[in-house]
């Protein structure tokens, strides 16, 4: 269970360095390529809220999963 809650804690700080300075500076900032249409900069965004939305789902399946009746 600590595990899950580390793991979860180092996911949130390398989202949080991703889409701050100087990491969207360094990975995120551009307009070349287009990604299915979209800006660089825009779909390096919506990559990490889809991304986060995963982990999140994750990490509630294999925290509360198991409490819920069926």
């Amino acid at each position: 269970m600590k595990l899950r809650h580390g793991l979860l804690a180092v996911y949130s700080l390398l989202c949080f360095a991703a889409l701050t300075w100087p990491g969207y500076a360094w990975l995120g900032n551009g307009v070349e390529p287009y990604v299915l249409g979209l800006p660089f900069s825009l779909a390096w965004n919506v990559g990490w809220v889809v991304l986060t939305f995963v982990v999140l789902a994750a990490y509630h399946r294999g925290t509360h999963g198991e409490d819920v009746e069926r």
